[in-house]
């Protein structure tokens, strides 16, 4: 299955090799998530008419499921399985989507802050809560195992010496592909998150993964896909210096009813020969569209602008943007604050390949994610997808 709704799983580096990993579902009972096309009882002259329920539990109860997994190491692996049950009188077709997931630094002890790979080198409070390098050092399966099949929802089954395996870094945010999966009622599936973490060193030291699934039971088919995610219009643009348009320009709409802060942004593009995001210039002098940062968030006059700038230096992709702090101690990175209903211009540039180079975005889809506080408190995850032209 492809990679293409609450759930979170969470690996956590403790000390100085321990591990925690915590994945969670949150279940979609009725007046909870479930989406419905009648509700749970009705009359009629003289009678009384049951409706039947739809009911998704997750290991046997309607809160959240926690997997902790403890004393991870660099080079090892573990498996970890969940319950999932139509515990309702009616059959649904269950929904899988992957919202966003955090890469907290956690801040930097002092035989982290020495890791060549570290990217925040300045003390106990330094990094944000999408910078941290275990996302780059871990790697997952994840799969259904419906009626004794497997079916892989990231990652994919092991072949000719290919284990399967995907780096936590590199999954797909948005809806995934099921094929129509019906549930009969009290039917029961199993999801399995196969994960290794390798390649590491001092760099992921207190460093987590933190990622936020939902699950839906649905009565029709298509009926909703989480997370829901929004396509915009999008222009490839460039520097004028550039011999084409190696960046991206798109329009984003705060309608969430109140003031919200983008803190972080996640890029995806489609393709994966594209893996730098940087613009290579560095300074804050920010003229026309690439502002000589990698990412700016042009807002309206009242509002804050947000912009991270690596100083020459680069962000991978896919991966998340920590606008608050993007490693270096300086000032080139401020989050943007955006007022209800007051829309923002957001830059990203430039798109670079495995080789450094720039490349042509024009029709080139992107997926973009804001991770988003409103002022509330409420943390939110808003999923765009977009294809410049």
């Amino acid at each position: 299955m492809r990679d293409d709704t609450s759930s979170s799983f969470e690996l956590s580096r403790r000390g100085v090799l321990g591990g925690l990993v915590t994945m969670g579902a949150a279940s979609a009972a009725a007046g909870a998530g479930t989406v419905a096309l009648f509700s749970d009882e009705e009359t009629s002259a003289n009678n009384t008419v049951q409706a039947g329920t739809l009911d998704l539990t997750v290991n046997g109860s309607g809160s959240n499921a926690v997997i902790d997994v403890s004393n991870v190491v660099p080079e090892g692996s573990g498996s970890d399985s969940t319950t999932l049950r139509n515990a309702g009188t009616l059959p649904g077709y269950l929904t899988f989507g992957i919202k966003g997931f955090r890469t907290p630094e956690n801040g930097v002890n002092d035989p982290e802050s020495d890791a060549d790979d570290e990217g925040d080198s300045f003390g106990q409070n330094s990094g944000g809560s999408h910078t941290g390098e275990l996302a780059q050092n871990l790697e997952l399966r994840v799969k259904l195992v419906v009626d004794g099949n497997d079916e892989y929802l990231i990652g994919h089954q092991p072949v000719n010496g290919d284990d399967g395996y995907v780096l936590a870094s590199a999954i797909t945010l948005g809806s995934y592909d099921l094929g129509n999966l019906q549930l009969s009622s009290g039917q029961s599936v199993e999801f399995v998150t196969d994960y290794r973490v390798y390649n590491a060193g001092n760099e992921i030291q207190s460093d987590s993964v933190e990622i936020e699934a939902a699950f839906a039971l649905t009565q029709e088919a298509g009926q909703v896909t989480l997370p829901q995610t929004q396509t915009v219009s999008a222009d490839a643009v460039g520097h004028q210096d550039d011999d084409y348009d190696a960046g991206i320009e798109f329009d984003y709409t705060n309608s969430l009813g109140q003031e919200a802060t983008i803190n972080d942004i996640h890029v995806q593009p489609a393709d994966t020969d594209l893996i730098l995001l940087s613009d290579q210039r560095g300074g804050t002098n920010y003229d026309e569209f690439s502002y000589n940062s990698d990412v700016h968030v042009e807002t309206p006059s009242g509002d804050n602008d947000g912009w991270v700038d690596g100083d020459g230096d680069k962000f991978d992709v896919p991966g998340w943007v920590d606008l608050g702090s993007d490693g270096w101690n300086d000032s080139a990175d401020q989050e943007a604050v955006l007022s209800a209903g007051s829309t923002a211009t957001v830059n990203l540039y430039a798109f670079r390949n495995q080789s450094g180079n720039k490349e042509d975005m024009t029709g080139k889809q992107v997926r973009v994610t804001l991770d988003v506080t409103l002022a509330d408190g409420t943390e939110t995850f808003v999923p765009l997808v977009m294809t410049p032209v």
